[in-house]
């Protein structure tokens, strides 16, 4: 799937301004113009419900955070792999390895 098709589809649902109530930050991430910060909220040690905060001005990072929040909150775990092959139509790979990258170090707690 491309980026573009996906947002239009899907929607970036887990996207918010700030910190949402109940949720626990994780440490915000920068890299050049991009930053990216994640919120979960946990029952029983696992990740029920995930949010995220980013720089708008890359829909491919936005896309990808989402995705990792669906991930999470569905198998528990976000794999670089995963993420890149569902993008797999995007053309410029070297662009969505940085930022899985991105998104896989703001996961990390």
């Amino acid at each position: 799937m491309k980026v573009k098709d996906f947002i239009e589809k899907e929607g970036l649902r887990r996207l918010v301004q700030s910190q949402p109530d109940g949720f626990y930050p994780l440490p915000q991430v920068k890299e050049g113009v991009h930053s990216l910060q994640f919120f979960l909220k946990e029952e029983e040690g696992k990740v029920k419900e995930c949010r995220f905060k980013g720089s708008k001005r890359c829909k491919k990072l936005l896309a990808l955070s989402e995705l990792a929040c669906r991930l999470l909150e569905s198998k528990g775990e976000v794999r670089k792999e995963e993420l890149l092959s569902f993008f797999k139509e995007e053309k410029d790979k070297k662009k969505m390895e940085e930022r899985v990258e991105l998104v896989l170090k703001a996961l990390k707690k």
